[in-house]
């Protein structure tokens, strides 16, 4: 489907779902980026701030166990968290 809009002019429809407010966690999951082989995250600490993350990186107090297409799992004390990107 080809967008009408003129060049430089975000659709409407763009604009709307870029604009939309998302409770999130303390610590949330943001993005996900990358190939299959070669995932990473973008998550947002408890400190405000933005991390890029791979499995194996310690962040928030605990080590990124998995990434998949829409979640992360975070290791910490000897437990798992699943953090699922925000639906809207």
């Amino acid at each position: 489907m080809t967008s009408q809009t003129p060049q430089g002019q975000t659709p409407p429809q763009v604009a709307k779902l870029a604009t939309e407010q998302v409770r999130l966690e303390r610590t949330a999951l943001i993005g996900i980026f990358g190939s299959n082989a070669a995932l990473g995250a973008l998550i947002r600490t408890n400190r405000d701030k933005f991390e890029r993350v791979a499995v194996g990186d310690k962040v928030a107090g605990g080590i990124v166990a998995a990434i998949s297409e829409d979640s992360l799992v975070l290791a910490k004390r000897g437990k798992t968290t699943l953090m699922k990107l925000p639906q809207t």
